[in-house]
C-alpha cells in the first residue's frame, strides 16, 4: 500500500513537472531542501520607483528585492546570471504580472550587480535561500 502511494506520487509529481514551463529541481544540500528554477529575468524601469508593490511597500530601485509569480513575500533567493556567472542575494517583495512569461523582475541595483542593465534581460538560475512567511 505504501509502495503504490509512493510510486503514484512520483509519477504525478513528474508529470507536473514535464507541464512546468519553468524547470523547478529539488536538491539536498548539506541537509536543507533547497528549490532552484531557471529562467528570464528583466528590470523594473526607473519610472516605477516609488510605486507601491504586491505586499504594500514601496518599490526602491536601489534596494536588492524581486517579483516573482508565486514565491511567498518575504523569500530570500540567490539569483545568477547565467552569462557572467555574477550573483545576488534577493528578497523577494512583489508578484510579477500574469502575462508576464519572465522568471523574475528585479530591482535596477539587482540588476546592475547582475550586469544586465545594457542587454534589459538575461537567462538566470535562481536558489531558495529561504522560503518567506507572507
Amino acid at each position: 500500500m505504501r509502495k503504490t502511494k509512493l510510486t503514484a506520487i512520483l509519477l504525478l509529481s513528474g508529470s507536473l513537472a514535464s507541464f512546468s514551463s519553468v524547470g523547478l529541481a529539488k536538491t539536498e544540500r548539506n541537509g536543507f531542501l533547497s528549490l532552484e528554477q531557471s529562467g528570464v529575468a528583466s528590470y523594473y524601469s526607473d519610472r516605477l520607483h516609488g510605486q507601491r508593490t504586491a505586499n504594500g511597500e514601496f518599490y526602491d530601485k536601489n534596494a536588492l528585492t524581486a517579483a516573482h509569480a508565486s514565491l511567498p513575500f518575504g523569500s530570500l533567493v540567490r539569483v545568477v546570471n547565467l552569462s557572467n556567472n555574477r550573483s545576488v542575494e534577493l528578497r523577494i517583495n512583489s508578484r510579477a504580472h500574469k502575462a508576464n512569461k519572465r522568471l523574475l523582475d528585479v530591482s535596477k541595483r539587482a540588476a546592475s550587480e547582475l550586469g544586465f542593465i545594457q542587454a534589459g534581460l538575461a537567462t538566470v538560475k535562481l536558489e531558495v535561500l529561504r522560503v518567506g512567511d507572507a
